[in-house]
């Protein structure tokens, strides 16, 4: 498609665009026009003569507050009556003797209690529909016999034997219904021209950033995202095509992530391969330590199947002892990393005192060496963890400490506070650790002096276990070098 040929196509979808808009747009408001014309000749009648039952009963009941003997102020509730609402009121006795009344829009408050010089009597109407409350308020809708007129009136007992009766004329209801239809159907008409001409205008209007949106989102399909809305003022249009330049930025966004999380995945790929090495290296490492064992085991066991040397039985037996004892430990220790690292061994928190547990591990493990040590964990440094746990940990790194730290060395416990951690730290003195293998240490059967006898029973298992317990209790461990030596650490929570 060419240039001129899109031009085209969007002056088509501009035009077809504002034409649909206007054409549904006034379609609606010509069915307003129409309901509201209906609603009118059908509705508004019944609605007058709703309203108009309600003021009835509203003022009927009104004036059974109204002290009767006091004319003054009867004479004006009725005249407030009549100008206001233009309501016919008439007060009379039960023997029909008419005391007030406003009927023919003259008050006649000189008719008093006592006067028979002029006397009115009150007009029955004919009742066509009637309707009692529980108040003894009557509603009826009544017509007068001579001339058939119609009304709408309340009547109640106000006093003993004194009756208050308030009517309007059904064709006063009418003709007010009428007037305001009459009235509400030009207004409706009129505004339905004006709307047709704004709607005509305005759909142009709207049509043409809607025209620039379908275009640039076109773009946006084709990942093409280099072409923003210009956005001017701060209705919907405007708003929506703020939403569109932030959904092209972010999808452009989204596209530089999804290329950036491509390679991150390669890395992790790669990373899934060291792992797959890695465990290679643990089995080879694994057959490793068994092989020899195995080897001293099977030597022996042939020697005294032999009887190479009947004198040397017990040693030959202390060996095969020995070595079982050292598959058996390192076997122990690949299920313990094992469990570990699979979360089956279960966490039992509780709280103890951190310095009581590191003082007990000093004596024990370093009860007969010539290395020097010192707790500094203050009494009362109480920890939330599980205790077995920490203690494992704590003897992996006591233990590693005594096999690097020389005669006459020392080894030192401290902690200090970490917002709501404790960091139990591990000091000895001694070489210290490239900085290329620290990371390397923590791997299983890793062990960065090879010059420890193998009667030591270290199989380079301890520092992963204290990495998966670690992991499990959702905290740090680390290590770092200082001055003199090497410090390892950990951290638990406190307990609060």
């Amino acid at each position: 498609m060419n240039l001129k040929e899109k031009i085209c196509g969007i002056k088509g979808l501009k035009n077809k665009l504002w034409f649909n808009i206007f054409l549904r747009v006034s379609a609606i408001f010509a069915v307003f026009v129409l309901v509201l014309t209906a609603a009118n000749s059908t509705l508004l009648t019944s609605f007058f003569s709703y309203k108009q039952k309600n003021q009835l009963l509203t003022q009927i009941r009104r004036l059974g507050g109204v002290n009767i003997s006091d004319s003054r102020q009867v004479s004006n509730t009725l005249t407030e009556l009549s100008d206001k609402y233009s309501f016919d009121t008439e007060i009379y006795s039960s023997n029909g003797t008419v005391l007030y009344t406003t009927r023919g829009n003259q008050m006649m408050d000189y008719l008093i209690i006592g006067r028979d010089d002029f006397i009115m009597s009150h007009e029955e109407l004919i009742p066509s529909r009637r309707q009692i409350f529980a108040d003894g308020t009557v509603f009826e809708r009544a017509y007068r016999m001579g001339d058939k007129e119609s009304y709408m009136l309340c009547r109640k007992e106000i006093s003993d034997g004194i009756f208050a009766e308030i009517r309007v004329k059904m064709e006063l209801i009418t003709s007010s219904a009428k007037i305001a239809g009459e009235f509400v159907s030009i207004v409706a008409v009129v505004c339905f021209i004006l709307s047709v001409v704004w709607i005509y205008f305005y759909a142009r209007r709207f049509s043409k950033p809607l025209t620039l949106m379908s275009e640039t989102t076109s773009r946006m399909a084709k990942l093409q995202f280099d072409k923003h809305l210009s956005v001017e003022g701060e209705d919907e249009i405007a708003h929506l095509a703020k939403s569109i330049n932030t959904m092209s930025r972010s999808l452009d966004s989204a596209l530089s992530e999804l290329k950036e999380s491509n390679e991150k995945l390669r890395d992790e790929i790669e990373l899934e391969r060291q792992l797959d090495v890695m465990r290679k290296a643990f089995v080879a490492n694994v057959s490793h330590e068994l092989k020899t064992p195995l080897a001293i085991i099977k030597g022996y066991a042939e020697g005294l199947k032999l009887n190479v040397n009947s004198g040397s039985k017990d040693e030959y037996c202390e060996t095969i002892m020995d070595e079982t004892d050292r598959m058996n430990a390192l076997v122990l220790s690949i299920l313990e990393l094992s469990r570990y690292e699979s979360g089956q061994m279960p966490i039992t928190p509780t709280a103890f005192d951190m310095s009581n547990l590191a003082g007990e591990s000093l004596k024990r493990i370093f009860k007969n060496s010539n290395i020097n040590t010192e707790n500094k964990i203050p009494e009362g440094t109480f920890a939330f963890a599980d205790k077995q746990q920490i203690e494992q940990v704590l003897k992996s790194y006591l233990e590693n400490a005594r096999s690097h730290t020389d005669e006459g060395g020392a080894v030192t416990l401290a902690s200090e506070e970490k917002g709501d951690k404790i960091r139990v730290s591990v000091f000895n003195t001694g070489s210290h650790i490239s900085p290329e293998i620290m990371p390397q240490i923590w791997q299983s059967f890793y062990r960065g002096d090879t010059s420890h006898k193998r009667e030591e029973n270290r199989f380079g298992l301890g520092l992963s276990i204290v990495s998966a317990i670690m992991k499990m209790h959702q905290t740090d461990c680390g290590v770092y070098n200082t001055e003199d030596g090497v410090c390892f650490w950990f951290e638990v929570n406190k307990n609060k």
